[in-house]
């Protein structure tokens, strides 16, 4: 058994966020109208005794909810599946699909991180997801150079763990083949679902 521990962005509280980021927003532009515009009957100065508690609370209360969408998973991957601290066990038999985004990890082939620098495009939140026979979604989001979530180190080791487990569910399914199959299971857009045909040779 070898364990995986890493930060991810959980994708929890995003209403929740995007309230807050509205009213900071709103709370900043009011502040500094008040600060800009001498426009004393309209809006007198005591406001800022109002407004600028409000907008420090604001700028707290968006920072605290959007650092709650980090979480800390710890995965062991065994013989049969693996057991994930945030979102339970699983085992191989009952893996009904994967989805990685390959097209935009530069480790499959995808764009390096020199490219976004001199693009100034912003780096991926990469989305990857496992589906389960009872359709229960594991589901973590990184980022492969680094996020306000996870490290770079967080998601070398994610991968590792990626690639462990495609590899020892392509053994599941194909025992008698070598077992350098790095990600071979996964198909070109990062894909891989379980056909009738692979339970029903499983099965027998």
């Amino acid at each position: 058994m070898k364990t995986y521990r890493f930060r991810f962005n959980n994708s929890r509280k995003t209403s929740a966020i995007l309230i807050w980021f509205i009213t900071t927003l709103l709370m900043i532009t009011l502040t500094c109208i008040i600060l800009l515009i001498p426009s004393e009957p309209y809006f007198p100065t005591w406001l800022l005794l109002i407004f600028l508690p409000l907008t420090l609370i604001a700028i707290y209360k968006l920072f605290r909810t959007a650092s709650e969408r980090q979480s800390t998973d710890s995965v062991t991957l065994n013989k049969d599946g693996f057991n994930s601290a945030c979102f339970g066990s699983v085992l191989f038999s009952n893996i009904s699909a994967i989805n990685i985004p390959v097209r935009s990890i530069s480790l499959l082939g995808g764009e390096k991180y020199d490219h976004y620098k001199q693009t100034e495009v912003d780096t991926p939140n990469l989305v990857i997801s496992i589906t389960t026979d009872d359709s229960k979604i594991f589901r973590w989001v990184l980022g492969e150079w680094g996020s306000f979530y996870n490290s770079k180190e967080d998601f070398s080791v994610f991968f590792d763990f990626l690639t462990a487990l495609t590899d020892q569910l392509y053994q599941y399914y194909h025992a008698n083949e070598p077992t350098n199959s790095y990600l071979k299971i996964i198909d070109e857009n990062g894909f891989w679902e379980r056909s009738g045909k692979l339970k029903l040779v499983k099965k027998n």
